[in-house]
């Protein structure tokens, strides 16, 4: 299936009949939207940021960023996850730190910037995209048509940095430059699905590259699939009736695991109800959650069962003496939708709802489950040696908002042995995403450092942050130009 046929099936999947949102903000709306989701005013090359503290001798390489940086056309705002998609580089010399911005040239990015338009498909929003229907603006240059505005991760494939979002086309960038070369071919015939998870794992014991897709249709399928280079192979086909929101999945030795929330759709209403794509989705707690376990060597599935919740991101997941560990941070429910489209804003008392879970299953049908962690907090992070494989410690984000300058929110450092953690925080500061880099020879496993863009939104200024995996004690700090709105995942790149 070509790029056109994908795109042409993903505007019929998403309707076409929202608006993007003028209506008046809640106060509570309103700060985040000044404070922590406003516009990046400009793109950055090369600046030499000003350091505070000893960069670590050792540490050379690259911090790549993706996230969503532009949000507003006049009066009017995109949600979240609709932002324009904007790439940030850290890179570490024996002396100084540069740091590089740059958009993504997606066909939203010439909608939005050049046509001063809101008119394009996302995850929360959908206005009819005359881009999509023979009408395709002026602005977009020819090789920049066809390519999403992937705001949500970034990924080697092979030899390739490729951004990332929910739908299928990956974006190949030069982490050098950020400068956008075009969609990423994959080297097989896989018939390509309408969605996928932007969390693709790598084991590090093989170097296999496991992700799956959806193929919506009349009769509908979850596809995993492994590649070791651009060629893709089928792990399992597992049929489905209504297929479930699963932003990422779990990965061990043995196994890949997607655990199957009951927020589910029926392909049809993609197709009849036109509405955003996300709001297609109905919480159906009567179906439980199934935890779908595909033995990576033979493509056996096996199904387990249990409660119903949701969730966004798995931390880690390890199988051991026969049984297979899941981590992952819960919800009660997947309200979290609603907030995340920016239809209530972020609410303190969902921070409460959040646990941290370990799941624990014995096949074919044993289930049991713990809480590893009493605080709420998201977007986790091990270190890239640990994926797949037994751990101990992980990265996070505490989930509860700041609403006044005065607020902070911390970095924590979890041991899920003990269930103990100890915290970096700053008032008025709010980090992104912790990213954990090992010091060469290690033999610890939290023998590294842990880096994290924080976003002092008390006076609208952005560094960032080095800290000691081991205490999480500050080591050093390099500022950037300018403030940078809240972002999501990122990737470490070693020096070659």
């Amino acid at each position: 299936m070509n790029v056109k046929s994908i795109l042409l099936i993903l505007t019929l999947l998403c309707g076409c009949t929202s608006k993007p949102k003028t209506a008046q903000p809640s106060p509570n709306q309103d700060f985040y939207n000044s404070h922590l989701l406003f516009d990046l005013a400009e793109e950055t090359e090369h600046f030499d940021c000003p350091i505070e503290g000893k960069i670590p001798d050792w540490l050379s390489g690259t911090l790549l960023r993706n996230g969503p940086g532009k949000f507003t056309v006049g009066d009017k705002r995109v949600d979240w996850f609709d932002g324009l998609a904007l790439l940030h580089a850290f890179t570490f010399t024996p002396e100084h730190v540069f740091y590089s911005s740059r958009f993504l040239r997606s066909e939203q990015y010439y909608i939005m910037l050049e046509e001063k338009s809101l008119n394009f498909s996302g995850f929360a929003i959908d206005p009819c995209p005359k881009v999509f229907k023979n009408q395709t603006t002026r602005f977009i240059p020819q090789e920049m048509k066809d390519i999403n505005n992937a705001d949500v991760s970034i990924q080697k494939y092979g030899d390739q940095f490729v951004a990332l979002t929910e739908i299928p086309l990956p974006v190949i960038f030069d982490p050098e430059t950020l400068a956008t070369i075009g969609v990423f071919n994959y080297q097989d015939k896989l018939e390509q699905g309408q969605w996928e998870s932007p969390h693709a794992l790598v084991d590090p014991a093989t170097g296999e590259t496991f992700n799956y897709f959806i193929r919506f249709g009349r009769n509908s399928h979850y596809v995993i699939w492994k590649m070791t280079d651009p060629t893709r192979k089928v792990v399992a086909e597992i049929p489905v009736d209504q297929p479930a929101y699963m932003h990422s999945f779990a990965l061990t030795e043995r196994y890949v695991v997607l655990v199957e929330f009951p927020f589910v759709v029926n392909p049809r209403d993609l197709l009849h109800r036109k509405k955003p794509f996300i709001m297609n989705y109905k919480w159906k707690p009567e179906r439980g959650t199934n935890f779908i376990v595909v033995e990576r060597a033979t493509g056996k599935v096996t199904k387990i069962k249990g409660k119903p919740f949701f969730a966004f991101h798995h931390i880690n997941a390890f199988d051991k003496e026969g049984k297979i560990y899941l981590d992952i941070v819960t919800y009660p429910d997947a309200h979290i939708i609603s907030e995340v489209d920016g239809d209530e804003g972020w609410k303190s008392d969902l921070a409460d709802t959040i646990t941290l879970k370990r799941f624990t299953l014995s096949l074919p049908d044993g289930l049991s489950e713990e809480e590893l962690f009493v605080q709420s907090a998201e977007l986790p992070r091990v270190s890239p040696q640990k994926v797949a494989h037994e751990y101990r410690f992980c990265y996070l984000v505490d989930y509860d908002f700041p609403n006044t300058v005065t607020d902070k929110r911390p970095l924590y450092k979890l041991d899920t042995t003990t269930k103990t953690a100890i915290t970096w925080s700053e008032q008025g500061c709010i980090p992104g995403e912790p990213i954990f880099v090992e010091r060469p020879g290690a033999v610890a496993e939290d023998d590294g450092v842990v880096l994290s863009l924080v976003l002092d939104f008390a006076n609208h200024k952005s560094h960032l942050l080095i800290l000691d995996a081991k205490d999480m004690k500050e080591i050093a700090r390099a500022a950037v130009p300018q403030a940078v709105p809240l972002g999501l995942h990122g990737l470490w790149k070693g020096k070659q």
